[in-house]
């Protein structure tokens, strides 16, 4: 795919003009990270804003992973990328140290830019070099039948009830003492650890993860690479899911054609009891320049600019399962989706609670990681917070996601 399409690009520039007035479109590379699924979303995006947009051509170049993109980035190059899609939480570093170009020219234009109603229209930050592009957050997915079965009607909103579902749900089915199912498995990922204690204290945070380390140490959760929790919850063998959610709308068709044997549900992870709302925490992936000449950074902006447009944002969310990004464009999907569909009640969970906070900088998801790590090793609970970016009174309002 990424040859054709450079040689798709390379054919336009060097075709001959088809008349007096033709000109060879300016060529945009972009460099990403992005997983399969979404590298393919984000070559049909591309595509369609060139269709829209003939006087440019986008060139992908995909990397394996984000510490690799780094790596290219640094290294001396006589033809680097005009545009980044980057993890947010890399951008204050590249921003600090010049690789990214200030937005606040392009984004104050009063022809080119973001009005200010449309940046109030925004859920997700912009930063002084970056739009938000894809945003995901943390759920709590379940069997339903088992949930009932330990005596819940729906996934539980505090930990003590989580508690309950983990010990209840694990099954010993040989008898050797040890749970051969699992109450809960979640991935073995930061942000996993991120979604748990968004808006808590030094102090509740404490608590929850003296409870998590508890369960762990029981055996009736697990942490697992991704792929092996979630095969695990769709082949029955757990009660609960924490996960990312990407994982939703694939989950919800499985469960509509039946191959599902049990009853879906999903909410956001427990919540703070004085919290009237759910807060949803999120991460993900910001659009950034980082084009050195003044004509690749003006129509850089351009496919920037036409990214955040209510129309692109809605197809983007549905073809990347991304949280939408924009409280217009949620509001419409909210009426597409329709009341009865899980992905209608996680557009309601973004716009009533979605927040990044202070997470998001530069180290986040490797110190959440660790933290995760240290955590299942048995390493004590203040010592795995530590390092953490935790208040000791939280500082999340219920001004969240308003």
């Amino acid at each position: 795919m990424r040859v054709r399409r450079w040689l798709w690009a390379l054919a336009l520039l060097v075709s001959p003009a088809c008349g007096p007035l033709a000109r060879p479109p300016r060529l945009l590379v972009l460099w990403h990270a992005l997983d399969r699924e979404r590298a393919a979303a984000l070559a049909r995006l591309t595509e369609a804003y060139m269709a829209e947009h003939p006087e440019s051509a986008i060139y992908i170049e995909a990397f394996p992973g984000p510490a690799e993109l780094r790596a290219r980035l640094e290294r001396p190059s006589e033809r680097g990328p005009d545009l980044l899609v980057v993890p947010a939480e890399m951008v204050p570093d590249l921003f600090q140290a010049g690789r990214l170009v200030p937005l606040a020219r392009w984004l104050e234009d009063p022809t080119l830019g973001l009005p200010p109603e449309e940046r109030g229209d925004l859920l997700a930050p912009l930063t002084p070099g970056s739009v938000p592009f894809l945003r995901e957050g943390l759920l709590l997915y379940a069997d339903l039948d088992r949930l009932m079965e330990s005596g819940f009607d729906q996934p539980p909103a505090d930990w003590e009830a989580v508690r309950q579902v983990c010990v209840r749900g694990a099954l010993d089915l040989n008898g050797d003492g040890r749970p051969d199912t699992a109450g809960w498995v979640a991935p073995r990922d930061g942000w996993v650890l991120q979604g748990w204690l968004a808006g808590r204290s030094r102090r509740s945070a404490q608590g929850i993860l003296e409870r998590v380390q508890t369960m762990l140490r029981w055996g009736c959760a697990q942490l697992l690479e991704p792929s092996t929790a979630l095969r695990m919850f769709v082949q029955g063998e757990t009660a609960m899911l924490f996960g990312p959610s990407r994982w939703l709308p694939e989950l919800e068709r499985k469960a509509a054609a039946g191959r599902l044997r049990f009853r879906l549900a999903a909410a956001p992870p427990p919540y703070r009891p004085d919290f009237e709302r759910p807060v949803l925490a999120g991460w993900g992936w910001d659009l950034a320049i980082a084009a050195a000449d003044p004509g690749q950074q003006q129509a850089a902006w351009a496919f920037l600019r036409w990214t955040l447009r209510p129309e692109v944002q809605a197809r983007w969310a549905q073809e990347a399962h991304s949280l939408p990004l924009r409280r217009s464009v949620g509001e419409r999907l909210r009426g597409l989706l329709g009341s009865a569909s899980l992905q209608s009640s996680l557009v309601e969970w973004t716009l009533e609670g979605y927040q990044e906070g202070a997470w998001v900088d530069g180290g986040t998801a490797a110190r959440l990681t660790e933290a995760l790590r240290l955590l299942e090793g048995g390493v004590e609970v203040p010592a795995v917070l530590a390092p953490l970016p935790i208040p000791e009174e939280a500082e999340i309002s219920e001004e969240v996601g308003r």
